[in-house]
């Protein structure tokens, strides 16, 4: 006979991959909406510049006088290098302010957009682990938005995502790349394997932190249903 207490560990991991894959998904979701934002961007941007390229050779030959091929040639050329580079251009998006005193509810999807323009400077090894956050992130997105400030669950996450964890990251940036690969701590590990480290003890540290904000919401869970069974199931409902 199977192990009753086996069974309940079974299922309690099987939800929590099952959970784990929902909040990767959101987390896919988000970072794809901000890159589909940040290109639609640079496509109105682009288009904005050929508009005004246009309407100016327009005016040009409607108040001034003809315009001569060498002008048309110029305008041509040079429309299509502004169009180029108001392409390229990322709009001059501000990287999000993150700071220890700020509300803890507004930092989840601040970290998350910061972390996505951090991306480009982690080495490789750390991709899964940023992966892992972001999941983390898109949970307590939903879970803060409900809890006051003064929680102390609030304040240590507030602690951790605006001051603890962009410090473990751009103390890290801040190091040439040449210094990083041969730097090698006095545990034999390099510096991208301490950074990785760092991440996972935050990404663990979230989860954590998950845990206790929904921990009231079950045991409320559990007291409102055996209410309900003592209430309703084998009573008179109106007693």
């Amino acid at each position: 006979m199977v192990d009753p207490g086996i069974t309940i560990d079974r299922n309690a991991e099987r939800l929590a991959r099952l959970a784990r894959g929902e909040a990767m998904q959101r987390a896919r979701s988000r970072r794809n909406m901000r890159q589909a934002k940040r290109a639609g961007g640079r496509v109105v941007r682009a288009a904005t510049v050929v508009a005004a390229i246009a309407f100016g050779l327009l005016f040009w030959g409607l108040i001034i006088g003809p315009i001569g091929t060498t002008v048309l040639v110029l305008a041509v050329l040079l429309g299509a290098m502004a169009a180029m580079s108001a392409a390229i251009w990322d709009g001059g998006n501000a990287v999000p302010d993150l700071r220890a005193d700020a509300p803890a509810s507004v930092l989840p999807a601040a970290t998350d957009a910061w972390l996505d323009r951090q991306r480009r400077n982690l080495p490789a090894l750390a991709a899964p682990q940023v992966d892992a956050i972001s999941a983390r992130l898109a949970t307590l997105d939903t879970q803060l938005a409900r809890v006051p400030t003064g929680d102390p669950v609030a304040q240590d996450l507030s602690r951790l995502l605006g001051k603890h964890l962009p410090e473990l990251v751009e103390r890290y940036t801040r190091i040439p790349s040449e210094q990083r690969a041969r730097t090698i701590e006095a545990d034999g590990r390099s510096l991208d394997a301490t950074l990785v480290e760092g991440l996972k003890v935050v990404e663990a540290e979230l989860g954590r932190a998950s845990e206790a904000l929904a921990a009231s919401d079950r045991d409320a869970v559990r007291v409102q249903g055996k209410f309900l069974e003592a209430r309703y199931k084998d009573g008179d409902p109106m007693a």
